[in-house]
């Protein structure tokens, strides 16, 4: 079953092009089904056999008439419900099909013969028609204005009265005579009534249709009452009172139809309102989720930036880090880890090329002395000035250092034999020999020295800088005993 709104309109197809298609005109198949439908219905007419010919001239156009209008309006609900499957129009199709059935009886057996014989199709036809319309009308009425959720107590009333018309409907084929059609008389104008009373409650809570559904069963309602006034003998059931009959439950037809077609486009202008509103939600939601997202790339563009910032900071402190932790901060020259290091690099690299690694190492003298009478301040303008002696000296792959206070050491890297070191080791010796100015006050400085080399057999930086420095002590001591400069020492390790 479809989704129903409201007062129960079904839901529309997807492929629908909109509440103008929804419906179209009837007035021109109603006209052309009554044009076709004359030529069968007047031969069936004249079959009666019964009828004089004034009866038959006068009768006849208004029950073809009437037959050809019924058969439109069935012929257009059957449309509509292919067209949207809203069982309001088949339920209408039902009512509109033994509305006609049965009063194109009415006409056939009372304008035409008012004698006809109990076998006649017509005294079949009039109350099984009028019947099933009665059922069908019963449903139609329900689910058009919802009275099972509006209104539950009429809904069980319209039940009632959709059970009575079918005991009605099947007994025209079980019970004898004319009870059947004693039954449909008597239970038409009260349903009537009630369908009206229906409609009333309904167009209080302005239901779309309601005040032409009241309409259409107010004039139903006098179809009926002259139905069952003919019935039972208050009036003759034919000429005028057949033709006012026809004419009641035919405007009675039409003015419920087009009650079921103002509630359809009501429900599909609501359906359409409730669409727009559900689109410009999602294109307001749309603008939201597109403002976040802009917001969020804005805010993952700054914090990008910042994470960008924060490495730069971390890699200068790496940085820092490691000029801090590897080399000498007053003189900038390698301290005693990165020394040993690099000594152990080097002694690598020496055996992978068949060369050999020296160190020198240099001891200032007396420094202490110029330290504690000149100041540290002037000490340490020595220490940087004979760093920068010391790293002129050398090539870019050897390595100075400070490991101590006054003591440097010279990595060389490539050396084949003692003279390479040798030479090294005097131009060192010169350089830091050399006349130094420092804020007016001249200063020639001296050290001792003791070199290493080494071998093809275990070695590392540890026991180079041991030998170096075991032999610069030597050098040193033997300065104080016997008052020599430049004395100094050289040892493979």
């Amino acid at each position: 079953m479809h989704d129903r709104d409201f007062m129960g309109a079904a839901t529309p197809p997807s492929n629908a092009a909109g509440s103008d298609r929804f419906t179209f005109d009837a007035a021109r198949p109603r006209l052309a089904l009554a044009a076709l439908l004359a030529i069968p219905l007047a031969a069936s007419a004249q079959g009666s056999g019964n009828a004089d010919a004034d009866g038959l001239l006068t009768n006849l156009p208004v029950t073809l008439f009437y037959a050809g209008f019924a058969a439109a309006l069935l012929l257009y609900s059957l449309l509509q419900f292919a067209r949207n499957r809203d069982r309001d129009y088949l339920e209408y199709a039902g009512f509109a099909f033994g509305t006609g059935l049965g009063h194109v009886a009415v006409g056939i057996a009372h304008g035409f013969a008012p004698d006809v014989q109990a076998d006649n199709w017509a005294t079949v036809a009039e109350p099984a028609g009028l019947a099933l319309a009665g059922v069908s009308a019963a449903m139609f009425t329900r689910e058009f204005l919802r009275t099972s959720t509006l209104v539950p107590r009429i809904d069980i009333a319209l039940k009632t009265f959709a059970a009575l018309f079918g005991i009605a409907f099947a007994g025209v084929f079980a019970l004898p005579d004319s009870y059947p059609d004693t039954l449909v008389a008597g239970i038409g104008p009260a349903f009537a009534l009630l369908a009206i009373g229906c409609g009333l409650h309904c167009r209080q809570l302005r239901a779309p249709g309601a005040t032409l559904l009241v309409a259409g069963w107010s004039a139903m309602l006098v179809a009926a009452v002259l139905y069952l006034l003919a019935h039972s003998g208050a009036l003759r059931a034919e000429g005028l009172t057949t033709h006012v009959m026809q004419f009641a439950s035919a405007l009675g037809m039409l003015t419920l139809a087009l009650a079921l077609d103002e509630r359809t486009g009501a429900n599909w202008r609501e359906r359409a309102m409730r669409y727009a509103d559900e689109i410009a939600s999602l294109e307001h939601t749309i603008e939201a989720l597109q403002a976040s997202e802009q917001l969020l790339t804005q805010g993952m563009a700054r914090r990008s930036l910042e994470i960008d910032a924060l490495t730069e900071r971390l890699q200068e402190g790496e940085q820092r880090f490691q000029e801090t932790s590897h080399f000498d901060p007053l003189t900038g020259l390698a301290n005693q880890l990165l020394l040993t290091d690099r000594i152990d690099q080097a002694i690598i690299r020496a055996k992978r090329h068949n060369t050999r690694t020296g160190v020198v190492l240099l001891d200032l003298d007396e420094f202490t002395a110029i330290n504690d009478t000149y100041g540290r301040e002037i000490g340490d303008e020595l220490l940087k000035t004979v760093a920068q002696r010391l790293r002129s000296t050398v090539r870019e792959q050897d390595t100075v250092a400070r490991p101590e206070n006054d003591q440097f050491v010279i990595v060389l890297e490539e050396v084949y034999d003692i003279d390479d070191l040798q030479r090294v080791a005097n131009a060192a010796t010169t350089a830091i020999g050399e006349v130094v100015l420092v804020k007016e006050q001249t200063f020639v400085l001296d050290a001792a020295m003791g070199c290493a080399l080494s071998s093809n057999d275990a070695c590392n930086a540890t026991t180079l800088l041991k030998q170096a420095g075991k032999l610069m002590r030597r050098a040193k001591e033997g300065k104080r005993l016997h008052h020599r400069d430049g004395a100094h020492g050289i040892r493979q390790a």
